[in-house]
């Protein structure tokens, strides 16, 4: 019994029960692709070691990107670096779904094998943000961290649902699989094109008809609108659309749809239970989404508080948004931990206070200046919060992970990148 895990004994329960209604994975990637593919490992091979090699994958195309592009805007990175983005995440999703595949055909499935499983996807999916930034030549700003909000949203909600029904649903269209599969093509198409298809502007939308002059003032502060005033004293409030800024919108614009299919899913499942109020408990599940939304406010309060220093300066801005990363990587493990071991929701981790200890760090050190004078360079302020809370969300995970994989792997008397107990072939 750990810091992290409670009720180690209801693993022995565990059963995997999934929801695939994918049409692409039904007709033609499991039957054509993933069940040949598995045939390239052996029988000795760990399923935790098919995650793990499909994760070096993302971390080649990361190593890659930041060599050629570190700042995320490099209009003449090779093409051949955007084909092996492509390249690398189609064999993540190759790797990611094989490894399940490959724990059946070793009598190897089992609850740490989910767990493994679902952390590295958390982490893969903020540093996969980065990846297509550059490739957008989103660079560091409000258009990433709405990148990253909208499929950690989605991965979070995902992981919420399989809490509440037990069951991981992945619809007709989902992110592992079609999801992946449009970012390939786009990935190779502007391999072939040129990453200048992402920036040219489509059109310019002229914002002050449609909304109040509060917004658009905060828009035009967050940098998304230019404000004109013509010769006659008339205010025109711009902004620029290009293929990045709709692909985003339509993204972010799913997540509704999410949710109401997530939720639905929550409710159906609870409606089963005739012994239960469903409704009652439906409306308590929500509140497992308040954390991720406050968390994000608060992240989106220590951007405001510390611009321009946050956006200007990329040894801050890298180092925040891997926080992030890491901070929901360690919730949604915590998430799936619960679910596995039929705990209570994990409403409150220290993970998700970070960015609330950083704007009171930051207003600290303004204070300071401001009340004796000490000049601190608000830029170098910045940079050392920054550092530090990705240190703090790092040491936090790093002790989960290594929890997990010792009580796990301890009361299950099993290896976690080797197989302890191999299946008898026939």
């Amino acid at each position: 019994m750990g810091i992290f895990i409670q009720n180690l004994e209801n693993l022995k329960n565990y059963k995997y029960q999934g929801e695939d209604r994918s049409i692409v994975t039904k007709y033609f990637l499991k039957p054509y692709w993933w069940s040949n593919f598995v045939k390239v490992f052996p029988h000795w091979f760990a399923p935790n070691l098919v995650t793990l090699s499909g994760f070096g994958f993302i971390v080649a195309n990361i190593l890659t990107c930041l060599y050629y592009d570190p700042y995320l805007d490099n209009p003449d990175v090779p093409s051949w670096t955007i084909v092996s983005y492509a390249i690398g995440l189609f064999m993540y999703q190759t790797f990611d779904a094989c490894d399940g595949m490959q724990a059946r055909k070793t009598g190897q499935s089992g609850p740490l094998g989910e767990l493994f499983d679902h952390c590295v996807d958390a982490l893969n999916t903020s540093l996969s943000v980065i990846i297509f930034a550059s490739v957008t030549k989103m660079g560091y700003g409000w258009m990433f961290i709405i990148s990253q909000f909208a499929v950690l949203a989605n991965f979070y909600l995902s992981t919420w649902e399989e809490y509440h029904t037990h069951i991981l649903f992945l619809s007709e269209f989902s992110g592992p699989v079609e999801g992946i599969l449009m970012i390939v093509i786009l990935y190779l198409a502007t391999a072939y094109y040129g990453s200048s298809i992402w920036t040219v502007e489509w059109f310019r939308v002229n914002l002050v008809s449609f909304l109040p002059s509060g917004l658009i003032n905060i828009l035009s502060y967050l940098g998304f609108v230019q404000l004109t005033i013509d010769q006659e004293g008339l205010l025109s409030a711009f902004a620029s659309v290009d293929a990045s800024s709709i692909y985003i919108i339509l993204g972010s614009g799913s997540l509704y749809f999410n949710i109401i299919s997530a939720y639905n899913n929550v409710k159906r499942i609870y409606a089963k239970n005739k012994s239960i109020d469903y409704l009652k408990e439906s409306h308590k599940a929500i509140k497992g989404l308040v954390p991720f939304a406050m968390y994000y406010a608060s992240v989106v309060a220590f951007l405001i508080v510390s611009t321009p220093h946050i956006f200007t300066n990329t040894s801050s801005f890298l180092p925040f948004v891997l926080q992030i990363g890491t901070s929901m990587a360690f919730t949604v493990g915590r998430i799936i931990i619960s679910h596995l071991t039929l705990s209570e929701f994990p409403h409150r981790l220290p993970t998700l206070y970070l960015p609330t200890l950083q704007v009171a760090a930051y207003g600290l050190v303004k204070f300071l200046n401001w009340s004796s004078g000490v000049g601190i360079a608000l830029d170098v302020a910045v940079n050392n919060i920054a550092w530090a809370g990705f240190g703090i969300s790092m040491g936090i995970y790093g002790c989960f992970i290594a929890e997990i994989i010792t009580e796990i792997s301890s009361f299950l008397d099993i290896w976690v990148l080797r197989i302890k107990h191999p299946k008898k072939l026939d």
